[in-house]
């Protein structure tokens, strides 16, 4: 609905118009439909005064609206992007994502990324919890195409490694996959590539956003299992956060090789998974350097080799949860099921580790840039 208002004479006449002249202001009425601004903003997460904006300027047409909203998003995204992206952003969660191996026996794959933002703050907002897993999963899900890299070292495990680089170029330009909570009836693809949708979220949150780092589990040809009774298990943990990310993070690969009791494969296949997880757990919290002592080449002078190796090496710290070392439990592991159990690689990584603290004053610049100082 239009309506006119007669403009004050006097406020004509002091723009040289006579004062006979009758002149109107025209203005919309138009009101946003509650419902449609309440699905809006839960669709886009937008202020309630952007989404108010988007369906007054097209009528309350509700397409339209979203499509104007999310292309302003990505404009304004973009520019805000630009701006800030000189400023450190050390904070930030590490996301893990592992396929889903608690229905049947079968190779397992996971992937780990660290997403870093400005402040503790961000890092525990629902949107970038939930945006640090989309892009675990975005990694884990093209991580088949990933060609596996080799290592020219001597040593075996390393020259095997199951855990390798995702290039961040490949993950940016990727379609952003959706949160593996999403049920699969409902999930879709989105259009908006990893990059994008940082963007986006820069616009949102008003902070720098990186994607730092990002690796997937990927079966090397000469380790893929061909054997029906040998499977690629892979364990995840992270801590402090939710189920999917976290302030650090753990991924586990084992190689199991065996028939795990088939009669009772549901009972084995539950303790491998609390086996993986417990291992996942132990390399977020003990920090091995290796996984066995062989992997190890130079110990320094003056170091105690006995207390290095129980400090620094994976099978013989002393296991989280009692039982002897990792070595032993895996070996009553064993037994019990009737495989043998290899741990094969391992990451640990704790958000923000080895990048510069910024020099300046964060607190005084969002000051200052809010004009109250």
């Amino acid at each position: 609905m239009i309506r006119k208002q007669k403009l004050p004479l006097v406020f004509l006449s002091s723009f040289g118009f006579p004062s006979s002249i009758k002149a109107y202001r025209f203005y919309t009425t138009v009101k946003p439909n509650l419902k449609l601004l309440q699905q809006l903003r839960q669709e886009t997460q937008v202020s309630i005064t952007k989404a108010k904006e988007a369906l007054t300027k097209h009528d309350n047409d509700y397409d339209v609206a979203l499509s104007w909203i999310l292309e302003d998003s990505k404009t304004s995204g973009v520019v805000k992007a630009e701006k800030l992206k000189g400023r450190v952003a050390k904070e930030g969660l590490i996301g893990i994502v592992l396929t889903n191996g608690k229905e049947v026996m079968g190779n397992t794959r996971g992937a780990i990324v660290e997403v870093n933002c400005e402040t503790d703050f961000v890092s525990r907002n629902i949107l970038f919890q939930q945006f640090v897993t989309q892009i675990a999963s975005t990694s884990l899900l093209i991580s088949s195409d990933i060609t596996p890299i080799y290592s020219s070292s001597s040593n075996p495990a390393s020259s095997a490694s199951f855990i390798q680089p995702i290039p961040l170029s490949l993950l940016q330009s990727s379609p952003l996959f959706p949160h593996p909570s999403t049920s699969s009836s409902s999930a879709s693809l989105s259009l908006a590539t990893v990059q994008e949708s940082i963007s986006e979220l820069v616009a949102k949150l008003g902070e720098n956003i990186s994607l730092r780092r990002a690796e997937a589990v990927v079966f090397p040809d000469n380790n893929k299992s061909s054997n029906e009774n040998s499977y690629i298990l892979t364990g995840g943990y992270v801590h402090g956060g939710d189920s999917f990310t976290g302030k650090i993070g753990g991924l586990v690969v084992i190689k199991l090789l065996g028939e795990p009791a088939k009669q009772n494969s549901l009972q084995s296949l539950e303790q491998i998974t609390k086996l993986l997880k417990n291992l996942s757990r132990q390399v977020v919290g003990f920090n091995p350097k290796y996984i066995s002592k062989n992997d190890i080449k130079v110990i320094q002078d003056g170091t105690n080799k006995d207390d290095y190796i129980k400090e620094n090496v994976l099978l013989n710290q002393d296991f989280l949860i009692g039982g002897g070392s990792v070595k032993d439990v895996i070996k009553k592991k064993e037994k019990e099921l009737g495989v043998t159990i290899e741990i094969m690689d391992f990451r640990r990584w704790e958000r923000g580790e080895g990048i510069e603290k910024s020099k300046g004053n964060f607190v005084k610049e969002v000051t200052r840039q809010a004009g109250l100082s």
